[in-house]
């Protein structure tokens, strides 16, 4: 009976821009960066739910003994869905190059898919197959999937853009690090010559090298690792790498605890130095195995992939659901919600993703909808022979990753200062269906606006993305152009993101 621990310690990465259209901007209540003050309220995370039929991608293919780290994209002009995941064949590939593959599927909805019968690379009798790109051999034994789509690069055949870790020979030795290939449809790739772009390190609990003998290791410590997600940082204008890193532990000892470091690249291929950026907290017994991470409405959220192993993987369950995190820069974050998992995991074992979900840093974002594709196992240590893993996909309705509801029946919520124009809308995405959500303008400072009180305001029921707030006998093209404070009361209703947009 064959098992595997883990699903590639190869993994590749997705670029994401999120942004509004035009001059449009979005609050989200997923912290309190722009609330000037709230009353009687709370804030609930809103889980992804599973509302279809699981998984969208299965393991059926000779090559697909598991399937783990996944990319999914939406192209923004055919609308056409594509996916990259990793497969792992282990001692079933008779040649090593196969043991843990890229491959591809596509999709016109995103949830009904096709693997494409290529003839790039066979898999022992089969020469069609939907393997994309092989690794390199010798040590490694695991591959990864995410993928980047740049549309900004003026040369077409790299706007597919893929950082894995692999192992490259260089003088008598398997160098580990990250690595990166072109391409330009997603499916006939190019690796850069050049590699590692950035040396990685794993190993066997030791304490670290001195100086003086630290010649072939990574230039800094803690180095990256074989968890690499990506993103391009549309207001940096940089791709920034998020990739497991190794914490020491107590005694000293390196590769104590899994954590998260943070390296930047304006053209792929030269890459900063590792800055570490997150670490499981002292009294925390988990650990962080990877932290994707994309920039949405001006915030960058991650979906950690949170752990559930002690130090040196003694102890705990296994079990890998996904945390949200928050950061208003990338650099520094904090977890409110590490009570609930914003996907969570049953640990029963008894679906493809009850165990360890390998999320990723590819939200598509549809009109309506946010979905989050991800890879999964039963269990940490799967039986590949017996349990089913697969890419399943998860959903919120569109902005409501966090609720703002009263702790009784009201409460409000008070807005720090927003510049509002005469050619301003506001689209209010509340659930009212049981009270109602009334808009109340203040100016800058802090006074109530005639005629834009609580008492003029036409109450907003029912459950809407984008209630449109009005007023008795005012409209927001009376005020003059400033900044104003918006204040919303909540009845038995729940606020989840305010929208200013401009026409």
């Amino acid at each position: 009976m064959t098992r595997i621990h883990k699903p590639g310690i190869l993994i590749l990465f997705a670029l994401l821009v999120v942004s509004a259209k035009g001059a449009d901007r979005t609050i989200l209540f997923i912290d309190d960066h722009d609330v000037l003050y709230q009353s009687g309220t709370r804030q609930i995370l809103q889980p992804a739910t599973a509302d279809r039929e699981q998984p969208v991608i299965a393991e059926n293919k000779p090559w697909e003994r598991a399937i783990g780290y996944c990319s999914v994209i939406r192209h923004e002009t055919t609308g056409k869905y594509q996916a990259w995941y990793q497969s792992y064949a282990g001692s079933e590939a008779q040649d090593p190059t196969r043991r843990v593959t890229l491959c591809y599927a596509e999709s016109d909805d995103g949830l009904n898919w096709t693997k494409p019968d290529l003839d790039l690379f066979p898999f022992n009798e089969h020469s069609r197959t939907n393997i994309v790109l092989i690794g390199n051999g010798g040590r490694s034994v695991n591959y990864g999937a995410a993928v980047v789509f740049d549309p900004r690069d003026a040369d077409r055949d790299r706007r597919y853009k893929l950082a894995y870790w692999d192992f490259i020979r260089k003088n008598d030795r398997w160098l580990p690090g990250l690595c990166a290939a072109f391409s330009p449809d997603g499916i006939h790739w190019t690796k850069y010559a050049e590699a590692p772009l950035l040396q990685g390190a794993y190993g066997n609990p030791e304490q670290p090298l001195t100086v003086g003998n630290s010649g072939s290791e990574p230039a800094v410590r803690p180095a990256i690792s074989d968890v690499i997600d990506l993103m391009y940082d549309s207001t940096a204008k940089v791709f920034r790498i998020y990739s497991k890193t190794w914490i020491d532990g107590p005694d000293g000892r390196r590769f104590w605890k899994r954590a998260v470091v943070r390296s930047e690249s304006q053209d792929f291929i030269h890459w900063s130095q590792p800055e570490f950026v997150l670490a499981p907290a002292d009294g925390d017994s988990g650990q962080l195995h990877g932290a994707p991470t994309f920039l949405y409405a001006g915030v960058y959220l991650s979906l950690l992939q949170r752990l559930d192993f002690g130090g040196f993987d003694s102890g705990g369950t296994g079990n890998m659901p996904g945390e949200l995190a928050v950061s208003r820069d990338g650099l520094n974050w904090f977890r409110p919600f590490q009570s609930e998992m914003f996907l969570p995991v049953s640990g029963d074992g008894k679906t493809f993703d009850a165990g360890c979900l390998w999320t990723n840093a590819t939200p598509v974002i549809l009109e309506d909808e946010i979905r989050f594709y991800y890879g999964a196992y039963a269990a940490w240590n799967t039986d590949i022979d017996r349990d089913g893993s697969g890419i399943g996909v998860r959903s919120i309705s569109r902005n409501r990753f966090v609720a703002v509801q009263p702790i009784d029946t009201v409460g409000q919520v008070t807005l720090r200062p927003q510049r509002l124009n005469r050619g301003n809308q506001l689209a209010i995405n509340a659930d009212a269906a049981g009270g109602a959500v009334r808009v109340e303008v203040l100016n800058k400072a802090g006074y109530v606006m005639d005629g834009f009180t609580k008492y003029d305001a036409v109450p907003l029921h029912g459950d809407s993305l984008q209630h449109t707030p009005k007023w008795r006998s005012r409209t927001l093209q009376d005020l003059p152009d400033g900044s104003y404070q918006l204040r919303l009361h909540l009845q038995d209703a729940r606020l989840f993101a305010v929208t200013f947009r401009s026409e």
